[in-house]
């Protein structure tokens, strides 16, 4: 549980200017952008700063409409209806806390150690009655057990608690304080093992809003003054330039420049963006310089608010009462009904306490499941595969419909160069000779993909003494022929051609064609005469035919492709995949709102994507799966499930996994249930001793982890993997 925050204290007051030390603001992006957004709303307000290095909020105010006391109770109950609801873990905040949890094991594995060893390998024995040490120290850890029975007491609550903290009881009374400490050193185990799972599964979207830099430059009268970004404020014009992220929301208003979108929309190729053209905060500025006026800053952006929903998909996703638990607690009524009965049936306390002690600790079925998901998580970590909790193991082996996303799911994010096409007696190495003289000095990963072309062919640049950029459109450069005449070559897109005045001419049935298919085409032209064209595309992944048929024979009976790319490129790569569903062209709330209609009807949904834009899909899905090397930390931090090596195969893998999981927890189930059933017909019938009944207990509980130990060496089978390309279609 989170710790109850304190009054905001004032470390420097001034008329008109308080800073406050508040310590839950460290290392707290969130909480600092949610504090001062609030703030803003008050007109008595004059301007809002924050620092989360230092922990500080500094306020300036108008002495003459708030005293500085009303002022700082509008602080603080604001921290403290803010920290109730957001869980950050950067305060380390736990629930539950996995430190309390580890040291409360810790002292029961070592009083229980030291018994055993003190025991059996010293000869000392060690009194078990309720006032030895060993007794009174059993009743003392046993106390946060008690606590919680006595609140479901309270509330009517039949738990697993109750019956628990009653056999501890029981067995320290009869002078079996060591069976007591086996008890509650399996219950402490589980919990340990549950709070575990619990703080990996809920891994803070740490630093949410902290997509940006610390600083960026704002244009104030005409001169750039480099602010912290937390400064910003509504209408400021702020300068981005080449290599910078976007940190507000606005509209350009001086300067062009190539965007990647891609964490927003998922489009892998970049948008040309000039005056009057709306930017987001978490994209890039890849080539240019623009000057953008700020209409939302902080957490009022757009990918703030879609990260703050992912937070809200987080928090309201609810946790699934697991089958173990459900059986425990059957169990343990029956177990109580059993004591009862063994005592009115046999009138012998003891008999009825042995039925007590073998029911009382259902060790070998909490364990039923958790044993198995543990060794099932801990094996596919070393197949660098990052499942978050139990349930989502659970779960992901009972999805029937699979959601993907395009660019860097499904295909690379990397261009490559598919085809060249080239009029009636122009080879294409002299395309490519030309395309790679001009673009040996360009960044762009389409220029990119020429070189890596030009390399494998072996191609060398022609010298070149002019070279022009033309922003979103292409390069013109002068080169030297071999013949001693330098010749123009344009390498671009369509509106560099425009540009020059140059017509298409016999190539456009080819452009027209390309087109359809999805490609991106440049044009390669020679002295104002279009020689040739050089159509792109993002490799399929050489594993994805293969995943998708191997997910549908474990039980997907519906896959659908959900991409914010083009309807054309879509289609294209969803009939080479033999994906009959699409929705193309859709943001993050779209895609969604898509998993959500898909959900109707009790069908479990399983997203998979890698970037910002998937992130609020992955969160709103029955199983997120992001890939990871590459892939947005936003997206990786919203699943369940992170493929860290960005293998798609690693779905198939943790899919069958889920499936032997389950199916080995049920094995445990018969195990620790028949065996419990077993032993209290032996203990009503005398054939079964207190002392016994605690072997019992470690016997089927190392059965049952035994069982769950085949999952260690449980390893992926290999696809037979095809490489696809998006152009390959007819």
């Amino acid at each position: 549980m989170q710790k109850k925050p304190k009054k905001a204290r004032i470390k420097h007051s001034i008329p008109g200017r308080i800073r406050y030390k508040i310590p839950e603001l460290k290392k707290n992006s969130l909480l600092c952008a949610t504090i001062k957004g609030d703030l803003e709303r008050f007109d008595t307000i004059n301007q809002i700063r924050t620092n989360e290095k230092c922990a500080s909020l500094i306020i300036y105010y108008s002495t003459d409409t708030i005293s500085p006391e009303n002022l700082t109770k509008i602080v603080s109950e604001l921290l403290i209806a803010k920290t109730k609801r957001l869980c950050p873990i950067e305060n380390k905040c736990s629930c539950p806390q996995v430190s309390n949890t580890l040291k409360y094991f810790s002292f029961i594995s070592a009083v229980g150690g030291a018994v055993l060893v003190s025991e059996s390998m010293l000869g000392i024995t060690v009194a078990q009655n309720f006032f030895s040490p060993l007794g009174l120290i059993t009743v003392l850890a046993a106390i946060p057990l008690i606590k919680d029975a006595i609140k479901n007491v309270r509330a009517k609550k039949f738990g697993l608690e109750g019956i628990l903290a009653g056999g501890i009881i029981a067995a320290v009374v009869a002078g079996e304080a060591m069976t007591a400490f086996e008890i509650m050193w399996i219950n402490a185990g589980a919990d340990l093992l549950t709070a575990w799972i619990t703080e990996r599964s809920r891994q803070a979207i740490s630093g949410i809003l902290d997509n940006t830099t610390h600083h960026t430059f704002v244009l104030k009268d005409g001169v750039e003054i480099e602010i912290e970004i937390a400064d910003l404020q509504k209408d400021d014009v702020v300068v981005l330039h080449t290599g910078e992220k976007v940190c507000v929301d606005g509209v350009i208003v001086d300067g062009q420049g190539l965007i990647n979108e891609a964490p927003i929309t998922g489009r892998a190729d970049f948008i040309h963006k000039k005056i009057e053209d709306k930017v987001f905060a978490g994209t890039f500025v890849r080539e240019g310089v623009i000057y953008v006026k700020a209409e939302e800053v902080g957490d009022k952006t757009y990918l703030s608010r879609i990260l703050h929903k992912v937070e809200d998909s987080l928090e309201n996703k609810t946790d699934i009462e697991s089958t173990a638990d459900k059986l425990s607690v059957r169990l343990v009524k029956i177990g109580l009904g059993a004591t009862i009965g063994t005592l009115i049936l046999t009138a012998d306390p003891w008999r009825a306490f042995t039925v007590l002690l073998v029911m009382a600790c259902p060790c070998a079925t909490v364990l039923s499941a958790s044993t198995p998901i543990s060794a099932a998580i801990n094996t596919a970590a070393r197949h660098n595969i990052l499942i978050k909790g139990g349930r989502y193991l659970e779960e992901v082996g009972r999805c029937n419909i699979a959601c993907f996303d395009k660019t860097g799911t499904l295909t690379g994010n990397e261009p490559s160069l598919e085809a060249v096409h080239t009029i009636e007696g122009v080879q294409e190495r002299e395309i490519l000779t030309y395309a790679f003289s001009v673009e040996t000095h360009n960044h762009h990963p389409l220029a990119q993909a020429i070189k890596t072309e030009a390399d494998n062919r072996k191609l060398d640049p022609l010298p070149h003494t002019v070279c022009e950029y033309f922003l979103g459109k292409g390069m013109r450069a002068e080169l030297n022929s071999q013949s001693g005449k330098n010749i123009e070559i344009l390498v671009g897109n369509k509106k560099l051609a425009e540009q020059f005045n140059v017509r298409i001419g016999s190539l456009s049935r080819q452009v027209s064609t390309l087109k359809r298919k999805g490609l991106t085409v440049l044009y390669v032209i020679k002295d104002k005469e279009t020689i040739g064209l050089l159509a792109f595309a993002n490799t399929v992944r050489k594993e994805s035919a293969m995943v998708l048929s191997s997910l549908e024979k474990g039980g997907i009976d519906r896959t659908v492709l959900v991409t914010g790319d083009e309807p054309a490129t879509a289609t294209q790569l969803a009939q080479l995949l033999n994906i009959n569903e699409i929705h193309a062209s859709a943001m993050p709330e779209e895609k969604a709102e898509l998993v959500k209609s898909l959900q109707d009807g009790n069908n479990r949904v399983m997203m998979v994507g890698d970037g910002i834009n998937d992130a609020l899909a992955l969160a709103q899905a029955d199983i997120g799966i992001a890939m990871g090397t590459g892939g947005a930390e936003v997206a990786v931090e919203a699943a369940d499930i992170a493929l860290i090596d960005d293998n798609l195969a690693g779905i198939v893998y943790v899919q069958k996994l889920s499936q032997d999981t389950v199916k080995i927890a049920y094995q445990n189930f018969w195990l620790a249930t028949g065996s419990n059933l077993a032993g209290v017909v032996m203990g009503a019938t005398g054939f079964l001793s207190p002392v016994m009944a605690g072997m019992l207990h470690i016997l089927h509980t190392i059965g049952v982890i035994a069982n769950s130990s085949r999952l260690l060496t449980n390893t992926p089978q290999p696809l037979e993997l095809k490489s696809g390309k998006i152009h390959e279609l007819s």
